[in-house]
C-alpha cells in the first residue's frame, strides 16, 4: 500500500518534576521529507538503485521514496553520440520534459567513440548554441562535461547578458579554433574549470581569443594537453587580474618549450589562494614572491616517501631544487603545503638512508603558521595500513609531526579536483 508520507517516530521524555510525578511521553511525527534527502541517496547508492527497476520497487514504499528515486535515476544524464548524430533531440526532450530537466545535475555531452590519441574524424558535431540551449534546459546544472566534441560557431547570436552559472565544467580534448573555444566558455559562470583543448588552429602564430572574457573562480589546465603554448597564450588574453582564487598545472616534466605560465600567473594572479604549479622551466619560483595572496602550495617533488638506499642519492638530487629554491621564495606565513607523492618501496624501513625527503622538515621551519603539512599518496600498498603510513611520514618530518600539522591522505591524483569537495572549499577562500 502507498501512502502520501511514511512517518517517522520521534520520542522524548521528560525530567522528573518537583511533585515526583512524571510527565506523559511526547511523540511527534516526521515524514520522510523532514530528514535529510543525502540520507535516501546513500540508500539508493548502497543499494545500487541505477536503474529503472527502483522507481517501482520504490514506490512500494511511498510517494516520497518514488520521488527521491526518480531525483537520484535521473540526476547524471550521460549522453553519447556517433559521428552522424545530433544532439538537438536531447534539447528538445529536455525542453519538453521540464520536471526530469528538473532532476539533472550532470550532464555529460561526448563521443561515443572516445579515442586516444584524440581523433576529431570521429568527434560529433555541436555548435555553441546547442550547448547553451541545453544547459539552460537543465535549470539545476551543476557539472557539465564536454568531451572530445567538434564545437563549431553557433548558427545565432549568444545571449551573454546572462551567464549560465556550473559549479564544475570539464572541457576534455573537445576539437574547435581558439575563438569559437572562448565564445563558449565565456557565456558560462564556471566555479572550477578543468581545461584540456584540442585547438583547430594549432599551426597559428598570432593568437586571438576574440573579444572574450572568462568568469572562473578555479582553473586546472592539463598538464597533458596538446597545445599547452597556445592555451597559455589565449588564456593570458581572456582571464582578467584578481578572478582566480586557485590555479593548477602539475606538469610531471619541464617542458621542451618555454611556457608563458610565470608571465600568465605574474598578469592575473593577485588573489590566488591555492597554488598546484611543478615547474614547467627551471625558474619558476620566481613567481612566488608575486603571489601576495598565496597560504596553499601543491608540489610534485617526483621522488617517493620510501626509496632504496642504491637510488638515494639520484632521488635527493631531484628534491634539492625544491628545498634550495622554490621553499625560500615561498611566503613565510604560507598556511598548507602538500606534497603528492607515491608511497615507495615498503620493504625499507624508514630512515635517513631509505628517505629522499630526509631533511625537509628543518626547511620548513620557516612557515612558522603552517597549519598542516599534507601527504598524498595515490594508493598504499598492501600490507601497509594507513596508520602505518602515518608511521613512516612522521619519521621523515617528525617536527612536522610533533607539532600536530603532519596529515595523510590518500586519494588519485589526477581525478582529485572532480573527487574532492572543491565547491565548498571555493567558498571558504
Amino acid at each position: 500500500m502507498t501512502t502520501n508520507h511514511h512517518p517517522v517516530s520521534a520520542c522524548s521524555q521528560h525530567p522528573t518534576g518537583t511533585s515526583g510525578s512524571v510527565m506523559a511521553d511526547t511523540k511527534e511525527k516526521l515524514t520522510i521529507r523532514d530528514l535529510p534527502p543525502e540520507i535516501f541517496h546513500n540508500i539508493l547508492d548502497q543499494l545500487g538503485c541505477h536503474d529503472r527497476d527502483a522507481i517501482p520497487a520504490c514506490t512500494l514504499v511511498c510517494r516520497d521514496w518514488l520521488e527521491i528515486s526518480r531525483e537520484h535515476l535521473f540526476s547524471e544524464l550521460h549522453v553519447p553520440r556517433g559521428l552522424d548524430e545530433s544532439f538537438d533531440d536531447l534539447a528538445h526532450f529536455l525542453e519538453t520534459h521540464p520536471t526530469l530537466a528538473g532532476y539533472v545535475r550532470i550532464l555529460s555531452l561526448e563521443a561515443m567513440l572516445f579515442s586516444i590519441p584524440p581523433n576529431h574524424g570521429l568527434m560529433p558535431l555541436i555548435d555553441v548554441g546547442l550547448i547553451c540551449r541545453l544547459a539552460r534546459a537543465v535549470p539545476h546544472i551543476h557539472e557539465l562535461r564536454l568531451r572530445q566534441l567538434n564545437i563549431v560557431r553557433s548558427a545565432v547570436e549568444l545571449d551573454t547578458t546572462h551567464k549560465i552559472n556550473v559549479e564544475h565544467m570539464e572541457y576534455e580534448k573537445s576539437f574547435s579554433n581558439i575563438a569559437t573555444t572562448f565564445a563558449l566558455l565565456s557565456a558560462f559562470h564556471i566555479e572550477h574549470l578543468d581545461f584540456d583543448p584540442l585547438f583547430e588552429d594549432e599551426e597559428c602564430t598570432e593568437v586571438s581569443a576574440g573579444n572574450t572574457t572568462l568568469d572562473v573562480v578555479s582553473l586546472c589546465v592539463n598538464p597533458f594537453t596538446l597545445h599547452p603554448l597556445l592555451a597559455f597564450k589565449a588564456l593570458q588574453q581572456v582571464v582578467r587580474p584578481n578572478m582566480l582564487k586557485t590555479f593548477r598545472y602539475p606538469s610531471p616534466t619541464i617542458h621542451p618549450i618555454k611556457l608563458p605560465v610565470v608571465t600568465f600567473l605574474t598578469d592575473i594572479g593577485q588573489a590566488i589562494v591555492d597554488l598546484d604549479l611543478s615547474p614547467t622551466a627551471k625558474d619558476d619560483y620566481l613567481v612566488l614572491p608575486k603571489l601576495p595572496s598565496l597560504q596553499i602550495f601543491r608540489y610534485h617533488p617526483g621522488v617517493p616517501l620510501l626509496s632504496p638506499p642504491d637510488d638515494l642519492p639520484e632521488k635527493q638530487a631531484l628534491v634539492a631544487p625544491f628545498r634550495d629554491s622554490w621553499i625560500p621564495h615561498l611566503p613565510s606565513d604560507l598556511e598548507e603545503l602538500v606534497l603528492y607523492i607515491p608511497y615507495g618501496d615498503k620493504d625499507n624501513a624508514p630512515g635517513a638512508t631509505t628517505m629522499p625527503l630526509w631533511g625537509l622538515d628543518t626547511s620548513l621551519a620557516r612557515f612558522r603558521r603552517l597549519k598542516k603539512l599534507t601527504i598524498c599518496f595515490p594508493d598504499i600498498p598492501g600490507g601497509v595500513t594507513l596508520e602505518g603510513a602515518v608511521a613512516a611520514a612522521a619519521v621523515c618530518f617528525p617536527r612536522a609531526h610533533a607539532r600536530g600539522v603532519l596529515d595523510i591522505s590518500v586519494r588519485v591524483w589526477a581525478l582529485e579536483c572532480r573527487e574532492w569537495d572543491i565547491y565548498g572549499y571555493l567558498r571558504e577562500c
